[in-house]
């Protein structure tokens, strides 16, 4: 018999359990189920493998050893003492090693936590980090950052979005002579942090809607950068003659941090400034990563679609069984 109210039984229960009265409505039960059970399957088996890649790409790291080699990936070609990506990297670059050159050619970092990071496999403000290391040409993607806690680096020609640089040391030791410059930061909640570090230079950078967390014991001399809400602070300011700096200096105090000031304000932003072209092919300013790149997205997406079709088959059958008992 079919049952008296359909609304107020499980349709999974009904559909397993109800007698065979008509072997083609049997038939069609069984073909039903393969297909639901196959469909949720390779739903599960497709959305675990993305999701596995992007855990990989988005987790892994990368080290540059104290002795020189490459870990972690084949898109660093070595020549001497200069490392050069041949390709995007997933993840983050861990550098052990003092007295390179990391030339990232246009090419980005990707993913949560991605980034470059100078403090000896990661051991942070704890002890001083790698120096006299020069980063350059890398386009920091997915709030990608630096961190550093040594001497004398260089990081010049870089793209941020979202992310930037870090540069805190412990107790016992210092970090200065970093030199910051022709680097491009946007939307960056901090596009500089510093903390526990004395004299370092930031010069001729582009902020574009960005922040500067300034803490005590840090020391940064910023001058002639160009900062993208000067002519909201400063609407009487004006252009000293023709040289491309304004007449008032940029004077920045946000909340707890210290306040600093750019003597030099610039009125354009600095040409030339950021990551390069890649292969002399326009490259845009790195987003989020899209679809295409970023497989955790995509298999999201796969995983939704798969739970519509299953939900919009179950419900069509719903209705046929429906139209059947009428019937």
């Amino acid at each position: 018999m079919w049952p008296h109210n359909l609304k107020s039984t499980s349709f999974w229960f009904y559909l397993l359990n109800f007698k065979r009265v008509n072997p083609q409505l049997e038939l069609l039960k069984r073909a039903t189920i393969l297909f639901l059970t196959f469909v949720l399957l390779c739903s599960t088996v497709i959305a675990g493998q993305f999701v596995g890649l992007a855990s990989a790409q988005s987790g892994s790291t990368i080290t540059i050893t104290s002795e020189g080699h490459v870990v972690g990936t084949d898109r660093i070609e070595r020549k001497d003492d200069v490392y050069t990506l041949a390709g995007d990297i997933f993840g983050i670059i861990v550098v052990e090693k003092d007295d390179i050159t990391l030339d990232g050619a246009g090419y980005a970092t990707k993913g949560k936590g991605s980034g470059v990071d100078l403090n000896r496999n990661s051991n942070g403000p704890s002890q001083p980090g790698c120096g006299r290391v020069v980063v350059k040409n890398v386009r920091f993607c997915d709030k990608g950052r630096i961190f550093a806690s040594s001497n004398n680096n260089s990081f010049t020609n870089n793209t941020f979005e979202g992310g930037g640089i870090n540069i805190r040391c412990g107790t016992g030791y210092g970090s200065s002579g970093n030199i910051i410059t022709h680097n491009v930061f946007i939307d960056c909640y901090e596009a500089i942090f510093i903390d526990w570090a004395t004299i370092n230079l930031v010069v001729e950078n582009n902020f574009v809607n960005c922040g500067i967390s300034y803490f005590i014991y840090g020391w940064l001399e910023f001058d002639r950068n160009y900062w993208s809400d000067y002519e909201m602070l400063y609407s009487d300011a004006r252009e000293i003659g023709a040289t491309g700096i304004w007449d008032t200096p940029y004077s920045y105090k946000r909340g707890s941090n210290l306040p600093f000031v750019d003597s030099n304000p610039l009125v354009n932003p600095v040409a030339g400034a950021g990551a390069p072209e890649i292969n002399k092919k326009s490259t845009p300013i790195p987003t989020t990563a899209t679809l295409e790149n970023n497989p955790e997205s995509l298999s999201t997406k796969i995983l939704i679609i798969s739970i519509v079709i299953v939900v919009m088959a179950s419900i069509g059958l719903l209705v046929y069984f429906k139209r059947q008992k009428q019937c």
